[in-house]
Parts: structure tokens; sequence; C-alpha cells
């Protein structure tokens, strides 16, 4: 009989428990309050007697991973600890809501079920998640009772840190219930060969469930018996196949699958459950958080960053779990020196310093908002919208610096990241990763380095200095064959080819050459489609592209989507220089500037030409409106470029 904590009980000197929510297979789940913080947190105590020191090891193991998955519709982590009074305990994110076990056998009971739509758009939040998992790492045990539903209508997956021990261990108690009718048939053989694949098997299980009111339990019975057409029929079998290869690849693939679907499959007149009772109706009122359009289709991705969680087993550390000590994880700083019933500690690889930096609490000061209100100017173009954790997994990744300026929407004030002190922690986290990152780099160069010859290097010198030699010869040939004659537009272009004339372009800052100052996306644009008219219209100039307003909810759907570097410009412009010169024919200017609005599909917008006669700025800006740019995850990108003849 596992032993219930009191009200008012105490852990780590730090956390105080409020009332006990669940007592489940694998301990108690508790509300309790964090006494530094004055926030709820959801408190988990497994007694010690549970677990085996292989057990704790996986948790060990798993926490910090778990703490690293920063995602809308993953249940945050924040570290966990070993206390003297002989429990583990894992604090995570409170919850407000239910577990969709609870709201399924809730629905049965009450004779209801998901209509397709309703269930796609909680498995469409799942995909969302799994997705961002998979990059790194895999859960391994989904079923309807790891998935919680706030009361808001926010879909969060939940137990990443404890997923690998539910699955080992083999006296947990799901695996003699209904929960390891989810699992795949490879997870139940062999816990070890977990993997990304075991997910998409559970993912099925779980969207079968909700849409026919049965559990997936075998023989399953084909959805099109109960009403459903046979491309559902598809879907389910394959996500379910007993052999992992045959299912989806990714969680995405299974997410488009079911949206083909979503907008006209048909409800049944009538849904069998498993035993066989009829006319069970359509419900969907849990208000869930719905950011899938249906209308359009469009994928939501929050912009994924990989935290370098194993994704399998590794050799467990040393059974040692001194009582007493703390694992940490981001979100979880060391207590107060007079704490005594736990000590925290933070490891970051060869540097034992214990870390100050509190993620928790720096996310708790922007709230559950995931309003997208930051816009990010670096490599000479405006980056975003983005929402607060977005901005903070760009920050931990290196992505976005303390030199890049930052702009709050809301506000309309702009400053450097490092001049606003909420980032200043997540700033200094990627500082010490960097520092990491460029030692073990620099002995890796030191060490090849050693390893060649002085023959190879007077080599590579003599090679450097024949080219230079070549070029400062091609340089002045090339000078000079420009001053005897003046070219016309297929003559440009083969001196241009032979080498006989030499072109300097590349990218500059936005407003450069005489051009207006880019605006850092524009000003808020409405749900029906942006500020002004909502729309592009053709041939506009630089100046009024950015001047137009944006639809944020296209920048958010596109935030699966890589970000438009000065890199990319440079390389697609270049591919198309060639196109210019005939603009050049009998002009004296030999510099042309231009400012260019790309949209988020990547076709140009708005392009004003800086220099030259009206006829060269006409044929600059014709050539620039038919060049397609790759597609970003901004609602628009400013940039500069120019070519010069030389």
């Amino acid at each position: 009989m596992q032993q219930i904590l009191s009200a008012g009980s105490l852990i780590a000197g730090r956390f105080e428990i409020e009332k006990l929510v669940n007592n489940g297979a694998l301990g108690q789940i508790y509300k309790a309050s964090d006494k530094e913080r004055g926030q709820a947190i959801g408190m988990r105590i497994i007694p010690r007697s549970l677990l085996s020191d292989a057990d704790i090891d996986i948790i060990k193991r798993r926490v910090p991973q778990a703490a690293a998955l920063v995602h809308r519709n993953i249940r945050a982590t924040y570290g966990m600890g070993v206390d003297k009074a002989g429990f583990v305990f894992i604090a995570v994110e409170w919850i407000d809501g239910h577990n969709l076990k609870t709201l399924l056998k809730k629905r049965t009971a009450a004779g209801k079920r998901f209509s397709f739509k309703g269930a796609y758009n909680i498995v469409g939040h799942l995909c969302n998640a799994l997705t961002y998992i998979h990059e790194s790492a895999y859960h391994g045990g989904l079923s309807p009772r790891a998935i919680m539903v706030n009361d808001a209508g926010r879909v969060k997956i939940q137990d990443v840190a404890l997923s690998t021990l539910r699955i080992t261990k083999p006296d947990y108690a799901g695996r003699q219930t209904v929960e390891s009718a989810y699992w795949a048939p490879e997870v139940l053989k062999d816990a070890t060969s977990a993997s990304s694949a075991s997910d998409i098997y559970s993912l099925g299980a779980i969207f079968y469930e909700m849409i026919t009111g049965a559990p997936p339990t075998r023989p399953l019975k084909a959805p099109s018996q109960l009403g459903f057409s046979r491309e559902v029929d598809n879907i389910i079998a394959r996500c379910m196949s007993a052999d992992p290869r045959q299912r989806y690849r990714t969680a995405q693939e299974v997410k488009e699958a079911i949206s083909a679907l979503a907008k006209d499959q048909a409800a049944p007149k009538t849904v069998v459950d498993a035993a066989g009772a009829a006319g069970a109706a359509l419900d969907d009122e849990l208000g869930i958080d719905i950011d899938i359009d249906l209308s359009g289709l469009t994928t939501e991705n929050v912009t994924t960053i990989p935290q370098g969680v194993a994704g399998a087993p590794v050799a467990a550390s040393p059974s040692a779990h001194p009582a007493g000590s703390m694992l940490s994880a981001p979100g979880l700083p060391p207590p107060p020196a007079d704490a005594a019933k736990a000590s925290f500690s933070a490891s970051s690889g060869a540097d034992d310093r214990v870390s100050t930096i509190d993620m928790a609490a720096l996310m708790a000061r922007f709230g559950q908002a995931e309003t997208a209100r930051w816009m990010v100017q670096k490599d000479k173009f405006d980056h975003g919208p983005f929402s607060d954790r977005e901005l903070v997994q760009m920050i931990m990744q290196g992505e976005v610096l303390g030199h890049h300026i930052l702009l709050d929407m809301d506000t309309g004030v702009r400053k450097k990241v490092r001049a606003w002190n909420d980032f200043e922690d997540f700033l200094e986290a990627w500082r010490l990763k960097k520092k990491k990152m460029d030692e073990e780099a620099a002995l890796q160069r030191t060490e090849k380095a050693e390893t060649r010859g002085i023959v190879f290097k007077l080599v590579i010198g003599l090679s450097v200095l024949g080219a230079i030699g070549l070029a400062i010869g091609g340089y002045f040939l090339s000078r000079q064959l420009r001053e005897e004659k003046e070219l016309g537009p297929e003559e440009l272009i083969a001196a241009f080819d032979s080498g006989e004339m030499k072109l300097k372009m590349g990218t500059g800052k936005p407003g450069g050459g005489g051009g207006a100052k880019g605006k850092a996306g524009g000003r808020r644009g409405s749900k029906g489609g942006g500020g002004g008219k909502g729309e592009f219209v053709p041939g506009m100039s630089y100046e009024e592209a950015m001047a137009m307003g944006v639809n944020l909810g296209s920048a958010k759907s596109a935030a699966g989507q890589r970000q438009l570097t000065a890199g990319d410009i440079d390389s697609i412009m270049n591919k198309n220089v060639r196109k210019f010169l005939p603009c050049m024919s009998g002009e004296s200017t030999k510099r042309v500037d231009m400012n260019i609005a790309v949209a988020g599909d990547g076709s140009v917008i708005g392009v004003t030409v800086s220099q030259g006669s009206p006829k060269l700025k006409s044929c600059v800006t014709s050539v620039v409106r038919r060049i397609k740019f790759p597609a970003s995850n901004a609602p628009r990108t400013a940039t500069s470029w120019f070519f010069e003849i030389y």
C-alpha cells in the first residue's frame, strides 16, 4: 500500500503538497506549490519500493531529456529528486484538465463519440508534438493515458520521462490492461525495439478508438463496417501494421493523410461500439484548441530545435542513489542553502558548476500565451513573427544571438536581444554551450593540423599565390577590354561568360542605395488577410510592399519551414545575374542597387531599383519580378542586393 502524503507536506524544502490527484501503478500524482516561484506544479511521487536501481538510472537519464523538449503540445518536465523519506519525485507542468483516457470513458458512458473532424483535430496536435519529439527521440508508451487535454482545450503529450520505464518494467500494471493495446507489437516483445515507428502505431490505435468508440483490441473491426470510407481503413491499417517498415514514416505523413479526408469525410449514421451498442451520438464540445485549418489544410509546426535526446537506450550509470540527491533539468535551479532535505545540482558536461538558470521561472513570466509577437532582425533580414517559446528555442539553439535586433510588435519596442532582461539567462545558457562546442572543435582542428606535413603546406601556399596572380592579371585585362569598347547585350553576356568582364555582387542592408528602410514585417493584419487591403498588388514597389499589413495566421501555419537567409538570396540572385547584363547595354552606370520584398511563398512582391536611367530601372525590375525564392516562415522578407561591373 503506497503511503499518501498529507496536505502541507514539504518536498526538498521547496514544494508544498496541496492535494492528491491520482494514485496509479507508478506512484501518486499531486498538485503542489513551488514556494520559491509561487506557482502550481504537478508532482509525481514514486515509492522507492517500486523501483530498482536500474529503474532510477532510467529516470535520471530520461528526465533531463524530457525537460529539453519545449513544445506547446508537450507537457513540460522540470526535474527530479531522490528524497530522504525514500521516494523519487518528478516535477512537471501543472495542467487543469483530464487525460484522454478519462474523456473517452466519460463519452462512452454518455453514449457519445468524437466526429471524424473532432478526432482529427486532437490527432493533429499529437502529430505536431511527435514530429518535434522524433527529431531526436521517441515516446514509446503512447496511449490515451499519456495525453492531456486542459480546460482551455490545449492537447499535450505527457510522461516522456517515464515512457521508457513503463514499457521496460515487466511488472508494470499497464501490460496487463487495455493500455498495452496501444503499444506496438515490437515494444511488447522487446522494449529496446521502441522507435518513432512504434509511436506511429500508437497514434493509429488512438485515432481508431476516437472515431469508432471501441478500444483497439484484436480483432479490430474495420471502420468501413461502421460507416466510414475505405480510405479510413487504409490509414488505420498502415498505422497499425505489424511490420514497422510498412507504417507511415513520419507523424506528419499521418496528419496529411487524415487531413485529406477531414474536409469531406461523412459521419456514419450509426457507430457500433465493441459491445455491439449502436447509435452513439456525435459530440465535439470539448473546446479543443483548434489551430488546424481544414479549409487550407496547412500544417503548423513549431520551429524545431534538436536537444540531443538519445533515441536508443544507453548503458545505465552506476547504481548509486544517495538519499537527498537531485538530478536537475532546465526549470529546477538549486534550492536555498538551508534546504536540508535535498540538494540540487546541474550537469553541464565536463563543467560541474551549479546552474543558476531557472528556465521554468522565465517561461512563467511569459504566461501561457502563444501569440506571435516577436520580429527578429538578423542576417540583414526581418524574420517572424514568433511566439515566446519559439523565440526561446531559437536562442537556445544559437539561431538568435545577443546582437540581433528584437521587436515587440505589441509595444513597438525595438532593441538588441541582450538588452531584454527576460532573455539574459537563455543567452548565457547558449554561451556556455557554444564555448564547449568551440573548445571541442578547436581540439579536433589541432589534432588534424598535427598530422599535416610541411610539403602539403607549401603546396597550398604556392596555389594561393598563383590564384592571386591570376586574379590580378585577369582584373587588369578585363578592365582594359571594357575601356576600349562599349559592348552590346550579347557581347556583355559573352564577355562575362569568357571571364573578360567581372562582376561584384552581394546582399546589403534593406533600404540601402537610396531605397526606403525595410519595415519589420509590416503592421499586424486582421484574421481576414492582413492590414490595408489585405493583399499584395502586382507591380508594387519595395516601399509599398513593406507598408502593407500581414496575415499572422499565414506566418504561423508556415512555422515548420526554414528561414530565408542571406545565403539563399545570394545563391538565387547569382544564378540569375546573366539576365541583368542586357539591361546594362549603353548605360554609363556600372553599379545597380535594388531593394526587394519577398513573400512567404518565395515570390517577389515589391522591387525598387536605386540607380540608372528609367529604362535601366524598368529592365532590372522586370527581371527581378520573375525570380522565385525558397519559401520561408516569415510573411515577407526584406533584403537588398547589388551587382557592379568592374
